[in-house]
């Protein structure tokens, strides 16, 4: 066990595989969770729950933050206290795929109480994370990323530095826009040839085959052929990153026409009842507004 521990604000299914990471390469863990009960679901050899957010960072030299959303954020660092329980000099690390907005308002808080602060996101699933195969987008001060970056190689060996500023979170939306758009294009193509005759294995393994094969495809293939919408990534959350990059663009004048066509079909299987399935479940709308049989019925939500 290595002797400085972690601290880890956030043990969602994300954080948690980050706990599993950190206690394979044999560094300790403390996590705090709004959720106590989740925190506590960790506990085991390496691994203890703090009752509070000032327990959990008193003395790191590294905190981790893997939350929600932008509010979520803010509510924990801000309101909530997260960040004045920081010790200066802390390097502090947001793995949480957040707004620009929100992030300036924690840096800027960082800055005034001495605190480092590297914009970090990761890029895989939890399953990918568990595996050693994630990567991570990162920024912010040399120093700060230097600071962080033995406790991030055990968690992804891959780190991409992008800038000193928000640069992580503005590649993060834009990577998961581009996910959530693949997504509906592969829906599409998979409703357009089952719908001319075409047995869906046979279409997924010729695609495969073709230049528009990738590790995504063939990933979601594998889901696809199992009809198999267990969320690596809900739907909600997936309609959350392509409101984020949607947003981010009509604020700087870029017109996204894909992502905001995406987005639309997102809120659609929301409502259709797909929040918490996987986002795989674009295939489900797109099978009911071709009136094609639906792989997995949802009721409305309410």
């Amino acid at each position: 066990m290595t002797d400085q521990a972690v601290a880890l604000l956030g043990a969602g299914k994300m954080g948690a595989a980050l706990v599993d990471r950190w206690v394979e390469a044999g560094r300790a863990v403390v996590v705090w969770n709004r959720n106590g009960a989740t925190a506590q679901a960790l506990v085991r050899d390496g691994v203890t729950a703090a009752s509070t957010i000032a327990e959990a960072v008193r003395g790191r030299a590294v905190v981790v933050t893997s939350l929600t959303d932008g509010p979520a954020l803010t509510s924990v660092l801000l309101d909530q206290g997260g960040l004045a329980a920081l010790d200066p000099g802390t390097t502090l690390v947001d793995l949480s795929t957040v707004d620009v907005a929100s992030s300036e308002a924690v840096s800027a808080a960082a800055q005034e109480r001495g605190i480092a602060y590297v914009r970090g996101a990761v890029s895989g699933s939890p399953l990918v994370v568990r595996g050693g195969s994630a990567s991570l987008l990162l920024s912010g001060p040399a120093d700060a990323v230097s600071a962080a970056r033995e406790v991030l190689a055990e968690v992804a060996p891959a780190h991409h530095v992008l800038g000193e500023g928000e640069q992580a979170r503005v590649v993060k939306i834009a990577v998961n826009s581009m996910l959530g758009a693949t997504m509906q294009l592969l829906a599409e193509a998979t409703v357009l040839v089952e719908a001319a005759g075409v047995e869906r294995d046979a279409f997924l393994d010729a695609l495969d085959g073709t230049v528009m094969a990738s590790r995504f495809v063939s990933y979601k293939g594998a889901a696809l052929r199992a009809h198999d919408y267990a969320a690596t990534f809900r739907t909600a959350d997936m309609r959350k990153d392509l409101d984020l990059a949607v947003s981010l663009g009509e604020q700087d004048g870029i017109p996204l026409p894909v992502a905001s066509a995406v987005l639309g079909r997102l809120e659609e299987a929301v409502a259709s009842g797909y929040a918490d399935d996987d986002f795989l479940a674009l295939v489900c709308v797109q099978q009911a507004a071709a009136g094609r049989p639906v792989d997995l019925p949802r009721d409305p939500a309410p």
